[in-house]
């Protein structure tokens, strides 16, 4: 699954490197955790069972874990759920989903549809989107994909909070809040530390793309207006972590983006705001020519990143 996936970088496919992803990066190493006991079957006899049984665990688990975060509660460990892992791990967790959303929430006994389901005059006037009781079973498949949009805004914008609350968007080489000084530090440990930077300058794109894809998604405002000027490769120049073909891709896939944002805000709005059919139809085939104009300048990727690119811009 690993590269489905353009969030994570192959650091943690070498066992040797597990140490820091289970006493550093507790959101990151429960939220892979989750997400591959819900897609890989354990061996043996009731291994699907199994297999439910732990993802359902550590899903609660990761729920902790978003709260703490939330509430900005943390443990004097060095096990931080403020770090930039933990970034990664919610953008993980918008693109693949816990099995729980695909099932209506679990009553705690004291929900109002257990009370009242009749409508009443004192009631407020229901919303326009709000379905009645007698259709929703027609809305059982959609309703899956409502949640999961719902859920995926709401951790990308924890993400976000979290990201300016570590200096992600500051353009400098300074100290992070998650690097220290150790006397006589090891030499992996510098490596990790090479690699946790590398890390740090790759998320800006990555938010920009994820917050503008569920902004165009959802009809919402979007988090990050403009991309943030960061340069990825500074300050880790010559690092063999730096992957130029991921920065390739991720380029490519932010000029993309920004496209669909401009067709999506300047073209369906002026529409309903002017009925100016044959101006839009210009404009149209302008964004024709500026779409086949970067297809054209589209980077050459290897067969990784080609499959990358395709399963998030099909």
């Amino acid at each position: 699954m690993f590269p489905l996936s353009p969030v994570l970088t192959d650091f943690y496919n070498t066992p040797e490197n597990h140490y820091w992803l289970v006493t550093q990066e507790p959101m990151l190493c429960c939220t892979i955790l989750m997400i591959s006991s819900r897609y890989h079957v354990l061996p043996g006899l009731g291994g699907t069972s199994r297999a439910y049984s732990i993802h359902n665990r550590l899903w609660q688990h990761c729920q902790h874990l978003i709260l703490r975060i939330m509430l900005g509660q943390e443990k004097l460990s060095k096990a931080k759920t403020r770090h930039v892992g933990s970034i990664e791990a919610l953008l993980l967790m918008c693109e693949w989903y816990p099995r729980a959303l695909n099932f209506p929430l679990e009553n705690d006994g004291w929900d109002s549809d257990l009370i009242l389901t009749e409508p009443d005059l004192r009631d407020p006037p229901a919303p326009a989107s709000e379905i009645p009781m007698s259709d929703r079973w027609k809305e059982d498949v959609v309703e899956p994909t409502r949640r999961s949009d719902r859920m995926s805004w709401m951790l990308v914008s924890t993400a976000l909070a979290l990201a300016h609350e570590l200096g992600i968007f500051k353009n400098d080489n300074g100290k992070r809040k998650d690097e220290y000084d150790v006397p006589g530090m090891r030499s992996d440990a510098e490596v990790y530390l090479q690699q946790l930077e590398w890390r740090r300058r790759r998320l800006p794109s990555l938010l920009y793309v994820f917050a503008n894809m569920l902004a165009s998604r959802l009809g919402c405002t979007s988090l990050i207006p403009e991309i943030p000027i960061v340069n990825a490769a500074e300050g880790v120049t010559g690092c063999p972590c730096v992957d130029n073909e991921w920065m390739y891709f991720m380029a490519s896939w932010i000029d993309l983006t920004r496209l669909a944002k401009e067709i999506t805000d300047t073209h369906f709005p002026a529409i309903a705001r002017s009925g100016d059919q044959r101006r839009n139809l210009g404009s149209s085939e302008d964004w024709d020519s500026m779409l086949y104009r970067w297809q054209a300048s589209r980077p050459t990727l290897s067969e990784l990143h080609r499959l990358l690119f395709c399963y998030f811009t099909c």
